[in-house]
């Protein structure tokens, strides 16, 4: 009896104590055009074992239609909302159900005798959604994950929502002279100051945004970047995250760019 109060006595302490609580890991942005798979490659989606991902709609204004899985076979998809029964996607009072978000967990894997199934468990999720302005459809790969999610959840925001542009104009002999011993300055005085310093690191993220801005110009009038295209937006949200203070990390997994395209950038830019 004394060893049971005990450990209830423990229990009870252990969950009075404050700052225990589990923290939710930060939702992943993304806006609507990103993620429409006629206006670029779709987004990546890692799904974690036991958390399970949800997709909120609710602020594009968008209802949920229709959902298809390539690969049904590892993960379970359900809504808060009734969707169109395959076949019946031409029906007019089809996907009126008011869906707006999906959610999406890893399952045991199921062999379905008439379907095949892809190596590596992932699949490509369909989206069809509704709204005043018509269908869009988007589309997502997903892919099975384990251990500490960094995400649990995906918001689609409109395109309305997107700051605007940042201008990036090819600089002038004298700007980009200025931008040189600017930069040399910052790097000689990198040598002697602390790597803690607010002044310093402030300093450092500013030339990282110059050069993605510098870097973005190149990769534009080399044709290996289209202006408004995708990669050309996670480049714009880069540079302005970076102006934002965002450390490096934190920008590349905010704004979805590659890691191998924003090394590439940082590297035109430093040449010019």
């Amino acid at each position: 009896m004394k060893r049971l109060s005990l450990l209830l006595i423990t229990t009870l302490f252990i969950s009075a104590m404050p700052g225990r609580a589990l923290a939710l890991p930060p939702a992943r942005n993304v806006y609507s055009q990103d993620a429409q798979g006629h206006n670029s490659n779709g987004i990546d989606l890692k799904v974690w074992s036991g958390y399970g991902l949800t997709i909120n709609f609710i602020s594009t204004g968008e209802t949920i239609k229709q959902v298809w899985l390539g690969d049904p076979s590892h993960f379970a998809l359900s809504s808060n909302g009734n969707l169109c029964q395959r076949g019946a996607s031409n029906d007019e009072n089809c996907g009126t159900g008011g869906a707006t978000v999906l959610f999406l967990r890893q399952i045991k894997p199921i062999d379905f005798p008439s379907l095949t199934s892809s190596v590596d468990g992932s699949t490509v999720m369909t989206v069809i959604t509704n709204s005043s302005l018509g269908q869009k459809q988007y589309q997502f790969k997903l892919i099975p994950a384990k251990g500490k999610p960094e995400y649990t959840s995906l918001i689609i925001k409109p395109d309305s929502d997107r700051p605007k542009p940042l201008l990036v104009e090819k600089p002038n002999n004298r700007n980009l002279n200025t931008t040189t011993i600017s930069t040399r300055n910052s790097a000689q005085s990198n040598r002697f100051s602390n790597n803690n310093s607010p002044v310093l690191n402030a300093s450092s993220l500013r030339n990282d945004a110059n050069s993605i801005a510098l870097g973005l110009a190149v990769a534009v009038g080399n044709g290996t970047i289209k202006p408004k295209s995708g990669e050309w937006r996670k480049a714009q949200d880069t540079i302005r995250l970076l102006r934002k203070g965002k450390p490096r990390v934190e920008a590349i997994r905010l704004s979805g760019i590659p890691q191998n395209l924003f090394n590439q950038l940082i590297q035109w830019g430093q040449r010019r």
